[in-house]
């Protein structure tokens, strides 16, 4: 929580961070604001206490990681929201998630920390005031629809919901081994895309597998599970203008057993193993509900 607070007031990380201030939270914005001290420094020790007292009264039946803490951020072209309309957004996606609903008073401590124009971010201490741990089921699409909402609200640029059909997006950590070998997207991006290429120029099971090794992936068939694995030599070399256009293709693939549902039936050998989904790379496997590590 003390770092944390340093972080938000403080100058970031490369200066960017102006004119620091609370715009909401479960009080006064003015009453919880830090006070000031000499050479611009602040004083965190009494909101640092208020926002902690909740934790201490559970008695060590607390989160694991017992502070949420969330960035809210316009897009680049929309208009820069005033610190009451910054209140209100944040208002709702405590009210939202369940952390404060509106007019409770036992809800979650929380503060909205304005440091530059076009975000804020939440900072909430996950124990109620009535010495119970708040739940946080569903949090993460119940701060999508929040969102959306205040999208709406103020005319700010309209996202997707998450309705649980897009594809999952490379971690940090892929995108960072991405730019240490010099490849131009993550090997998991790369992969997904090959794989809608070929279910969707195929008409049967034997091309689909045709495709993707003539895209350079490599299919390895198991009794469980097929395998493929990309070729991550290939990825260095720049591929502008040779890539197909994919609009016409799902976010996500889908799983093997559902494309095979589509194809033309054929015989086959008994006790010949057969491919029955795709992942990117051993260890995780394509389900429809995603990518999943396997267990």
């Amino acid at each position: 929580m003390r770092s944390l607070l340093y972080y938000l007031y403080g100058p970031g990380k490369a200066n960017e961070h102006t004119d620091p201030r609370l715009v909401a939270g479960f009080g006064d914005p003015g009453e919880l604001e830090p006070d000031r001290l000499g050479g611009g420094r602040r004083d965190f020790r009494r909101l640092r206490g208020l926002l902690s007292q909740p934790l201490a009264a559970l008695n060590g039946d607390n989160y694991a990681q017992p502070v949420w803490h969330c960035a809210l951020r316009t897009a680049p072209e929309d208009r820069v929201l005033s610190d009451a309309e910054w209140a209100r957004v944040a208002e709702h996606v405590m009210h939202a998630t369940g952390l404060a609903l509106d007019g409770d008073e036992l809800g979650v401590r929380w503060v909205a920390v304005r440091h530059a124009p076009d975000h804020v971010h939440i900072v909430a201490t996950l124990a109620r005031q009535d010495r119970h741990r708040p739940d946080l089921w569903n949090s993460y699409r119940k701060l999508r629809r929040a969102c959306r909402d205040s999208e709406e609200w103020f005319g700010l640029r309209r996202t997707a919901a998450a309705d649980c059909t897009a594809a999952k997006r490379a971690g940090r950590a892929e995108s960072e081994q991405a730019i240490r070998h010099g490849w131009d997207e993550p090997p998991r991006t790369w992969l997904r895309r090959e794989v809608c290429t070929a279910a969707a120029g195929a008409r049967t099971e034997q091309e689909f597998f045709a495709n993707l090794g003539q895209a350079g992936v490599t299919a390895t068939p198991r009794a469980s599970a097929c395998h493929l694995h990309p070729p991550l030599p290939a990825l260095t070399a720049p591929r502008a203008g040779t890539r197909p256009d994919l609009a016409h293709l799902p976010a996500r693939p889908a799983s093997h057993p559902t494309r095979r549902a589509g194809w033309p039936s054929r015989v086959t050998r008994p006790g010949k193993p057969q491919p029955r989904c795709v992942s990117a790379g051993s260890p995780t496997y394509c389900s429809p509900a995603g990518l999943h590590r396997a267990r």
